[in-house]
């Protein structure tokens, strides 16, 4: 196992509308904004990898492999598995119990990497259970970027645990002249795998969950994939595992749609009234709980149709739809879709159509919207049943898929936003002598959440990491005087570099880019200085765009702005027991005086948060003076 160590993790924009006023001192070098060739992408630019272990204390994460990974790169951890479900064989298949660390998710900055460990820039937000199928998902960032053929996510792989996500972050424009397609990467659909023709009305198989391995005959086809992680005992049946559609179960039953957020539909059942004739389809997908944003899912898989005679070569259950993540400034449509849809289940003649895909995640941390794009995350359509006319049998159709969840950072922008959810399966051909059609359902429509903001964790772990500069610097230090923060930063090539990005995180509620700085050929150090930070914490770091437009992260500094006089506040007032002084100094003299001046205690305030606690003796009630290096404060005991 490699050494690990300590280090800080950064978070990522969530709100770049905070106003700053910072000044670039003379002589050095001078504000300016210039325009870059934009970085043409296409294809997977995404890697993936497993997390093998997790280590909180340090901000830590174990890989497969970092090969690809450097400092500075932004990541998402996601676990894709984990949640208990109920496995009782009764219609209780499958409630989900607890989702447990499924569908945690946060993004954050690399800081370091020592052998097969990753450190981070802030301890961890959420807890990971790395059995359950972690994984890390490295973000590319550019300056600004054009979508020059589809942009794609890997699809999900469930054997090694990763895939399924599309992330990018793009500081400026971001322009699709090609769609960017996360349709179908999600949980797998079930398989499609032929039964002998063996079956029995007297004894029909009624359970909820069958290994469907076992084909002769099979009693329940392929369940679709999930937040659960079916096991060969459970994987066939009309029970449905969590967000997975439920399995048609024999005879040539539909098999259901998956879900997200919302549920999917049912599969359609056999309504034959020669040879085989129960009804025992699939059961819709269930719709699972983002505990208020938290988590997010990839779209469930549909179950397989029961299958016996193959006259359709059929996918078997859609596949949902995986997960975008987007951050830019500008996003110009061009016309173009971002899409996490599900796929259509697959058909059948005379035989079981399989359920379809859920819709997946989209989540959107766009500025600027220009010209129109189209964003879908829509649940599929149920496979078709074509009953070919045959006399007293008709078989069951496909349930659809649920709509998905899409995320906007601001409100929801005037462009065409889908998450509908999958229409039936239709049953064609159906003969006049079959009983009353048993009919496939429709999955329920998905979410549109405004104002969202993603999780990423804002408790710095330890100063490690600020003592590790990047190769494009030599120093970069904060310092607050004078009531003004003071950045200074000295680069060992200025010709290698375009410009600078001064960033600020005001009290830890995001980054905000606050100014440019060209870098000069032949300077190599600079100076800024925030001229008016608010009392409290702040985090400053350098953003290095170099000529070859590759990003690079200084490390983080942390500023301690006091307060002013003019900001000090006493709460509660009035007062019995104790109350609370913020805006307070470290080294404040305190003093509490009676109205007639009469001193009753002096302090000295120690304090590293800006706020104390102080206990009041028992006093009688009245007026009392509270003064704070001096500024009167009025007091009232009670």
């Amino acid at each position: 196992m490699a050494t690990r160590k300590f280090c800080l993790l950064t978070p990522l924009v969530v709100n770049r509308k905070i106003s700053h006023w910072l000044i670039i001192l003379p002589g050095l070098v001078f504000l300016s904004l210039y325009s870059f060739a934009q970085t043409n992408i296409s294809g997977i630019v995404n890697s993936y990898y497993q997390v093998i272990d997790v280590v909180p204390a340090k901000a830590c994460v174990r890989l497969n492999t970092v090969a690809g990974l450097a400092q500075g790169d932004k990541a998402m951890i996601v676990q894709m598995k984990g949640a208990t479900i109920n496995t009782s064989n009764s219609s209780a298949f499958g409630d989900t119990t607890s989702l447990n660390n499924a569908g945690n998710y946060e993004i954050g900055t690399i800081c370091y990497l020592r052998g097969d460990s990753v450190f981070f820039v802030f301890m961890f937000l959420n807890q990971y259970t790395v059995t359950d199928k972690v994984q890390l998902v490295r973000i590319p960032e550019y300056v600004s970027a054009t979508v020059t053929d589809t942009l794609k996510a890997a699809p999900w792989n469930n054997t090694n645990g990763t895939g399924g996500v599309l992330a990018i972050h793009v500081e400026q424009d971001l322009v699709l002249n090609a769609p960017i397609f996360a349709d179908m990467s999600g949980y797998r659909g079930g398989a499609y795998i032929v039964s002998s023709g063996t079956c029995s009305n007297a004894g029909a198989p009624m359970g909820w969950y069958y290994n469907a391995n076992n084909t002769s005959p099979q009693s329940g086809s392929f369940k679709g994939e999930g937040v659960f992680d079916i096991t060969a005992a459970f994987s066939g049946g009309r029970g449905a595992p969590a967000n997975g559609g439920g399995g048609g179960n024999n005879h040539n039953n539909g098999g259901a749609g998956g879900a997200n957020l919302s549920s999917g539909g049912d599969g359609g059942g056999n309504s034959s009234t020669t040879g085989c004739t129960v009804t025992i389809a699939g059961r819709a997908g269930k719709a699972l709980s983002s505990h208020g944003g938290k988590k997010i899912f990839m779209g469930g898989g549909g179950g397989a149709g029961h299958v016996n005679n193959n006259l359709v070569s059929s996918n078997g259950g859609g596949h949902g739809g995986g997960i975008i993540f987007i951050q830019a400034e500008n996003l110009t449509g061009n016309s173009y879709k971002i899409s996490a849809n599900g796929q259509v289940g697959g058909p059948a003649a005379s035989d079981g159509a399989s359920g379809a895909g859920a819709g997946g995640t989209i989540i959107l941390d766009v500025d600027n919207y220009i010209g129109t794009t189209t964003v879908e995350s829509n649940g599929a359509q149920g496979g078709t049943e074509a009953d070919g006319g045959n006399i007293g049998r008709c078989y069951g159709a496909g349930g659809g898929g649920s709509g998905g969840v899409i995320y906007f950072s601001g409100a929801t922008p005037a462009i065409p936003v889908t998450v509908t959810g999958g229409a039936a399966g239709p049953e064609t051909g159906r003969d006049a002598s079959c009983a009353a059609v048993v009919p496939s359902a429709a999955g329920a429509d998905g979410l549109i959440i405004p104002n969202y903001t993603y999780f990423s964790s804002l408790v710095l772990a330890n100063s490690y990491c600020s003592v590790l500069l990047p190769v494009e610097l030599s120093s970069f230090t904060a310092r607050f005087a004078n009531e003004q923060t003071w950045l200074n930063w000295k680069v060992p090539q200025p010709e290698t570099i375009n410009r600078f990005l001064i960033e600020r995180s005001n009290n830890g509620t995001g980054w905000t880019k606050i100014a440019e700085q060209v870098a000069v050929e032949g300077t190599i150090i600079y100076q800024a200085v925030d001229l008016s930070p608010h009392p409290g914490y702040y985090l400053y770091r350098i953003k290095i765009i170099k000529k070859s437009s590759a990003l690079v992260y200084s490390p983080v500094q942390r500023i301690y702005v006091p307060g002013k006089n003019k900001d000090i506040t006493i709460y509660p007032n009035p007062a019995s027991k104790k109350m609370f002084i913020t805006g307070v100094s470290p080294g404040s003299a305190l003093t509490l005086s009676d109205i007639s001046g009469k001193l009753i205690w002096q302090k000295r305030a120690i304090t590293n948060q800006g706020i104390i606690e102080v206990a009041l003796p028992l006093l009688p009630s009245g007026v009392y003076i509270i003064k704070i290096d001096g500024v009167a404060k009025r007091l009232i005991i009670r």
